[in-house]
C-alpha cells in the first residue's frame, strides 16, 4: 500500500501517512487475504492522520501500537487512532478487512467511545451477530467505494462507513464498560483529564493543576484515574511524558536535550533518569533500537 522508506533516506524521521495518500475522498477499504501473497501490511513504525479499524475473520497477527504489543485473532476487531505510532509485526494467514477513515467520517460520539477504548485495550472480541453485520457492510462498501462517480454515491459510502464505525463503537462501549466496572462519571473525568493533559503537558505536570481545571479535588482526580487506569495520577502523567518522548525520539531528529525542553523539563539529567526508570534504557538507546 505504501512504499517502505529506505533507512538511508529517512534515518531519523518517522513516516506519516495521510488519508489523501490513498483517497481524495478520505476512505479506503482493504480486503486482507493470505492469497494476496503479501507480507505484514506495514512493518515499519509510522503514524497516520486517520483511523484504522481492523476486522479479523481468520488467522492471527501481532502489532505494536504506541510501543505496546497488540495481538489479534479470529473474531477480533482492533483500532488504531490518528497519531498513534504503530507497525505490524506478524500476520499469520489473516483474513478480514481494514477500514481507513479520515476523522471527518467519525462522529463525535464514536470518537469519545474510541478514546474510552484506548484506556483499556487496542483489540477486543466481537460477537458473531455483529461480526456478520460488519462483514456484510464491508462487502457492500467495497463495491461502492471503487466506483464513486457522483455525490449520491459519496453519500452512500459515507453512510455505510458511519454504519460500520457505529457498530464497532457499540461493541467498544459495551466491552469498555464491562472492563472498567466503574461509574460513568469517573470515566468522563479521566477522558477530560487526558485531553487537558495532551494540551498542557509541557506547561504543567502537577495533578492539582488538572484537578483545578476539572473543578474537582486532587484526591478525587487521583481516585478516578486509579479506578479507571489502574495507576495513580502522578504515575499516569509520568507515563504520558515518556510516551510523548518516545514518539519524538522516533518521529523527529531533535536532540534528546531538545526533546526534554519541549516536554517542559529543563533538567536534562532528570528527564534522562525518568525515561530510563520507565523503560529500562536511555533515550538515546531507545532511539537507536527503534530506528533500525
Amino acid at each position: 500500500m505504501y512504499p517502505k522508506p529506505n533507512a538511508s533516506d529517512m534515518p531519523q524521521q518517522l513516516p506519516q501517512h495521510k488519508s489523501l495518500m490513498f483517497s481524495d475522498f478520505g476512505i479506503r477499504l482493504r480486503r486482507v487475504t493470505p492469497s494476496r501473497g503479501e507480507a505484514v501490511p506495514v512493518s515499519y513504525s509510522h503514524q497516520d492522520d486517520y483511523y484504522i479499524i481492523g476486522l479479523v475473520e481468520k488467522g492471527t497477527g501481532c502489532g505494536i501500537i504506541d510501543f505496546k504489543e497488540c495481538r489479534f485473532s479470529e473474531g477480533d476487531i482492533y483500532l488504531i487512532q490518528p497519531g498513534q505510532v504503530h507497525r505490524f509485526v506478524s500476520s499469520e494467514e489473516v483474513e478480514g478487512w481494514m477500514l481507513f477513515a479520515d476523522s471527518s467520517f467519525i462522529g463525535s460520539m464514536e470518537k469519545n467511545i474510541f478514546d474510552n477504548f484506548s484506556l483499556f485495550a487496542s483489540s477486543v472480541r466481537i460477537d458473531k451477530r455483529r461480526m456478520d453485520e460488519l462483514k456484510q457492510i464491508a462487502s457492500i462498501l467495497a463495491d461502492r467505494i471503487d466506483c464513486i462517480a457522483d455525490e449520491l454515491t459519496k453519500t452512500t459510502v459515507r453512510r455505510l462507513t458511519e454504519a460500520f464505525t457505529g457498530i464497532v463503537a457499540e461493541v467498544v462501549r459495551e466491552i469498555g464498560l464491562q472492563q472498567a466496572k466503574q461509574n460513568r462519571r469517573q470515566v468522563e473525568i479521566v477522558l477530560s483529564f487526558r485531553r487537558l493533559l495532551s494540551e498542557h503537558l509541557a506547561e504543567n505536570r502537577y495533578p492539582s493543576y488538572y484537578a483545578s481545571l476539572l473543578n474537582i479535588s486532587p484526591v478525587y482526580l487521583n481516585e478516578a484515574v486509579k479506578k479507571v487506569t489502574g495507576m495513580n495520577v502522578t504515575l499516569y502523567i509520568k507515563n504520558e511524558v515518556v510516551l510523548q518522548a518516545k514518539r519524538m525520539l522516533v518521529h523527529t531528529d531533535l536532540a534528546v536535550k531538545e526533546i526534554s525542553n519541549r516536554l517542559g523539563i529543563g533538567d536534562y539529567a532528570y528527564f534522562s533518569r525518568l525515561f530510563t526508570q520507565a523503560t529500562g534504557i536511555s533515550p538515546s538507546t531507545f532511539r537507536q533500537r527503534n530506528l533500525k
